[in-house]
């Protein structure tokens, strides 16, 4: 696996912007032999069910819907229970791994939709934490600033588990000029993805936007293993470089670029 140069030399020069996925939760898991869902496995564990409509999910290049499996089972169970399922899901014994902590380590900003704590227990130094649309400060070197995007269970108020709750809790005007700014200065890294889950397809949603338009050039270590033509045309043509490396793979490979 090599890391793209250009992702090299941003990140020794200061400029590059990290989102963490899910995935990176999921290498946790692994390390303590503990279960965790890959999104096809909860939105099924959820209650969902793949429509017969003739534009599916598969068409659009996304797996399956966690976001409407968490609103059929919220409408029968009631929210409460929703967050209990995921939290017991989703977190676990396990702890932050070398990933979490090198990307602390380097970056004094990171981005997440992955909704656990495992980046918070993952410095020493003073961390700010922040939720979706909070005002980002001027990163500091002598501490860490994490966003997460998607909330945290350890905050049930803040967490994003609809298509309703990303609507209702849309990003606002400044926060969109905010995250404007960043993208434009920096070269995007997202780290712990994959392109046919909706956990990333939101995300880019999001940030393209908060942008204005197509995102300038950004990169993505597609995790868990190759993905098919379809999907990778449909990224390229919006502007995403894709390789295939799992989290671990991607920062140890950083880390030792940087050296």
């Amino acid at each position: 696996m090599n890391l793209p140069v250009e992702v090299i030399e941003a990140a020794r020069e200061g400029r590059c912007l990290i989102f963490l996925g899910s995935r990176a939760s999921g290498e946790a898991a692994e390390k303590v032999d503990a279960p965790y869902p890959d999104a096809a496995e909860l939105a099924r564990e959820l209650g969902w069910k793949r429509p017969k409509s003739a534009i599916s999910l598969k068409q659009k290049g996304i797996v399956a819907s966690v976001e409407e499996g968490a609103a059929t089972y919220a409408g029968v169970h009631g929210r409460p229970k929703l967050i209990e399922m995921l939290r017991s899901r989703l977190t676990g014994s396990w702890g932050p791994t070398e990933t979490h902590r090198a990307l602390f380590r380097r970056f004094p900003l990171l981005f997440t939709t992955a909704q656990d704590d495992l980046l918070e227990r993952a410095t020493d130094l003073p961390l700010d934490v922040l939720q979706r649309g909070d005002r980002i400060p001027d990163p500091d070197p002598a501490r860490r600033i994490l966003v997460k995007l998607r909330g945290g269970f350890d905050r049930p108020d803040t967490l994003l588990l609809t298509r309703a709750d990303r609507t209702a809790r849309a990003l606002g005007p400044e926060a969109r000029k905010q995250l404007r700014s960043l993208l434009r200065a920096n070269v995007v890294f997202f780290v712990g993805y994959r392109p046919d889950e909706e956990e990333f397809e939101a995300l880019f949603t999001d940030l393209s936007d908060a942008y204005g338009g197509e995102l300038p050039r950004c990169h993505l270590a597609v995790a868990q293993g190759a993905i098919d033509d379809y999907l990778w045309q449909k990224w390229v043509l919006r502007g995403l470089l894709l390789f295939t490396a799992d989290p671990s793979e991607a920062v140890e490979e950083m880390e030792s670029s940087l050296r």
